[in-house]
């Protein structure tokens, strides 16, 4: 899902609970606030995830994503040492 302003997400809610398809979601978002504000796709993602029960607005955790503590460990090895490889890098920090 992309990143969208946690507003945006109250507005695809109140869609949802007032029973709107995604597509009429987007529509009256956009129609709303601006041409554009939400995609169709992240609309759809969202509405599947109140279906499923989740009515939380924050992001899920992402697989891949690095936790916090590996980006600052990364900035201070990059400042004591700015010609090192992405490669040593990454066998630095595991």
């Amino acid at each position: 899902m992309s990143e969208i302003p946690i507003h945006i997400r109250h507005c695809i809610l109140y869609e949802f609970q007032q029973g709107n398809n995604a597509s009429a979601a987007v529509r009256n978002i956009c129609a709303a606030l601006g041409e554009g504000v939400v995609a169709d796709r992240t609309c759809r993602d969202w509405f599947k995830r109140f279906r499923e029960g989740d009515m939380t607005l924050e992001d899920r955790p992402r697989s891949g994503r690095p936790p916090e503590y590996d980006i600052e460990r990364l900035k201070i090895l990059i400042e004591d040492n700015p010609r090192l490889t992405t490669r040593e890098l990454s066998a630095m920090l595991g």
